[in-house]
């Protein structure tokens, strides 16, 4: 009976208790539902940006899941994601994303995603930020506002805009992401920064805000981003000349990008464009060809076409340099007009003024012309001429590159009145570009050497990645101690291996940093000798205003000789030059620019090593005595100049010797206030020499001797 009743008060009591039971299960299974989807968007936030695959599809498993849960647990997974930016989602469905999502909630979102389509032409662009930075000012939104003031800055860069307004609403950005912490924009905050300083030539604003840009990507631990700034430092690699350190740092972001952020396309065609240029300028066609065409297959494959006219005129500069003009004339020509439509139009310009050189040689000026007139009117709408481009508040390397081609097509169109102007005004580019913030930003290199402490801590990172990949994996977990200890032994071999390698390419760097300042110097005193050379031909002011100038030309010239022996005889372990190849290439300029029938200049010297600090004030010196023999030292008989330098080392002694009619003894002991006097003796005092004169009517002699050592 007992067993009976005991039956009897389950069976009674289990309609209840399942009853029970169901109710429970329907009033916790939406909690139940949320409390999964949570978990599925805090397992994203833990992982570190574009950790591979497996952060890709926690990114699509939390879009797929957001909506369905209340507007607050949207909002802040919303806000911590536009906080941090892993990157996960895919940029392309935050719109449709956004639309399911709670208005207040969907805003940091629609505003982060505004800088992906910012760049799009037409007030429709402009319509549509500014209407989402109304309802962030409504809402007090800080996160929203600096996503968006981010997005406008990039608008303005990529349409070429004023740099100052894209510097303002950078700056108000970063003063938003920093106050609100927003760790994932600031890195691209500062590397926005970098570029505007880069495109206006101020290198070492440039370089610094670089360095705080990859750190902040290091401290997110955002592998992808360190690419962004490979690349950009590249630029200003490929800017300064050393192409092949440029190469290095193109193909390295390559590698980032395509093993870290695949879907990031914008960044790896812009980044393949960039390492075609820099492949065409050392001549490697083929390679420059194939970087263009895989960029261009990328772009059609995803309809990205923003960079197409930009490959095309590129990859026209590489057909013409390998040789197949014809193809590169209709490719650059077909360059234009894109390029126009999606991208800065001084860089049309550039394009215009390269067919007009391309037309020439094919002796089609009327083409020529046209395609001049076109550039003017997009670099000079105005009609401000040159001086105008100074005032150009876009991208100053196009606008040298425009200005320099533009002379040297009036030259060759035999207008050389019409090409001085813009030769000076590209030499006054050049200067602001490579001489003061170029010097500045050599002056602060170790920034740049830092690359090798980078290149661990990207390996570092990589592997930091990969953990993050494993711990997603629960199936997994117990390898990351074995994939940890064997990436930490790595890393100690790794760090041994590349120290070396590190400490002989900064030896490497820095001698082609000093090449590259002595070719480009060179050549800024070529272009200046060949204004003065202009000008002497254009005077109309007398003899003695045509002599000031051909003096002025002459030491330019020198100065160029110089940078010259610098450049190609000089030695890249030591800082001496061989003083006899200098003087006989300068004594022999002398005499072409100055010499006449009836003077002779004749000179022997000694081979002898001279520090290149004391070799400019030194070939001046040499340049002032002999330009003074010429000019004041024969009558219309004329006579002989002879230049020596003999001795041993340490007591190398300079003479320099006419057979005239002498001149005031009075002047040549500093009497006078001559200049060319005055000049004399301060440049011998900058080589640490003693200049004494013998002059009398059989002719006048120059002697230089060290009071200290200026060979060995």
């Amino acid at each position: 009976m007992r067993e009976i009743k005991v039956e009897v008060g389950s069976q009674n009591l289990k309609k209840p208790v399942l009853l029970l039971a169901a109710i429970l299960l329907c009033l916790l299974a939406p909690y139940s539902i949320r409390a999964q989807a949570a978990s599925s968007c805090e397992s994203l936030m833990r992982l570190q940006p574009a950790a591979g695959e497996q952060n890709r599809k926690a990114g699509r498993k939390c879009a797929d899941e957001l909506p369905g849960l209340d507007p607050q647990e949207q909002a802040r997974i919303i806000r911590e994601y536009t906080t941090r930016l892993p990157q996960s989602i895919d940029p392309g469905e935050y719109e449709s994303l956004a639309r399911k999502l709670a208005p207040n909630a969907a805003l940091p979102l629609q505003a982060h995603a505004a800088r992906y389509y910012a760049h799009t032409p037409g007030p429709e662009t402009v319509q549509r930020i500014d209407a989402l930075m109304a309802r962030a000012n409504a809402n007090r939104d800080k996160l929203a506002k600096a996503h968006l003031y981010f997005a406008k800055a990039t608008r303005v860069f990529r349409l070429g805009g004023d740099p100052a307004v894209m510097e303002s609403y950078l700056q108000q950005g970063l003063d938003l992401a920093q106050e609100e912490q927003i760790s994932g924009l600031l890195p691209f905050i500062y590397n926005a920064q970098a570029v505007r300083a880069k495109v206006e030539g101020e290198y070492d604003i440039a370089i610094e805000q670089y360095q705080k840009s990859l750190g902040a990507f290091e401290a997110n631990g955002d592998v992808a981003g360190t690419g962004i700034i490979y690349a950009n430092i590249g630029n200003i690699f490929s800017d300064l000349g050393d192409n092949a350190q440029a190469v290095k740092l193109y193909r390295q972001a390559i590698t980032i990008y395509k093993q870290h952020s695949p879907d990031k396309v914008d960044r790896l065609i812009t980044v393949l464009t960039n390492l075609g240029s820099a492949l065409t300028l050392q001549e490697q066609f083929d390679s420059a060809m194939a970087a263009f065409n895989e960029a261009r297959t990328l772009g059609r494959q995803t309809d990205n076409l923003r960079m197409n006219g930009l490959i095309d005129y590129q990859n026209a500069v590489a057909l013409h340099g390998s040789g197949q003009t014809g193809p590169a004339i209709e490719m650059a020509e077909r360059s234009v007009s894109q390029i126009l439509e999606n991208r800065d139009p001084s860089e049309a310009a550039t394009a215009l003024n390269w067919l007009a050189s391309r037309y020439i040689e094919a002796g089609r000026l009327g083409d020529a012309r046209n395609a001049l007139d076109r550039a003017r009117q997009i670099m000079e709408p105005e009609g401000v001429g040159a001086e105008g481009l100074l005032e150009n508040r876009g991208n100053t390397f196009w606008a040298q590159e425009y200005a320099e081609s533009m002379g040297a097509l009036l030259v060759a169109l035999d207008r050389p009145a019409d090409a001085a102007p813009y030769l000076n005004v590209a030499l006054q580019l050049s200067n602001n570009r490579f001489e003061q913030e170029k010097m500045t930003a050599i002056a602060n290199s170790q920034l740049l050497f830092d690359l090798r402490d980078r290149e661990v801590r990207l390996s570092a990172m990589q592997g930091q990645a990969l953990i993050a990949d494993l711990e997603l994996d629960q199936a997994r977990l117990q390898t990351v101690l074995g994939f940890a200890v064997a990436i930490g032994i790595g890393l100690v071999a790794f760090f041994l291996y590349r120290s070396y390698l590190a400490q002989r390419r900064l030896a490497e760097t820095k001698d082609t940093f000093l090449s590259e300042i002595h070719h480009r110097t060179k050549n800024n005193l070529q272009v200046l000798t060949s204004l003065l050379n202009m000008d002497i031909r254009r005077s109309q002011s007398g003899a003695t205003a045509r002599g000031s100038r051909q003096d002025a030309a002459n030491r330019a010239r020198t100065m160029a000789l110089v940078h010259d022996h610098i450049y190609n005889h000089g030695n890249p372990s030591s800082t001496k030059i061989d003083v006899k190849i200098f003087l006989e290439d300068l004594l022999g300029l002398l005499s072409e620019s100055l010499g006449s029938a009836n003077v002779s200049l004749h000179w022997d010297v000694v081979s002898a090593k001279v520090d290149v600090d004391r070799l400019t004030p030194f070939g001046l010196l040499v340049c002032e005595l002999v330009t003074n023999a010429y000019k004041h030292a024969f009558d219309d008989k004329g006579g002989e100049i002879a230049v020596s330098l003999a001795g041993k080392p340490g007591t190398l002694e300079l003479i320099v010797k006419d057979n005239g009619s002498g001149f005031d003894q009075e002047k040549a002991n500093g009497d006078s206030d001559s200049v060319g006097l005055l000049l004399l003796e301060d440049l011998a005092d900058q080589i640490d020499g003693k200049l004494s004169v013998k002059t009398d009517t059989s002719g006048t002699t120059w002697v230089l001797a060290p009071q200290k050592r200026i060979e060995k």
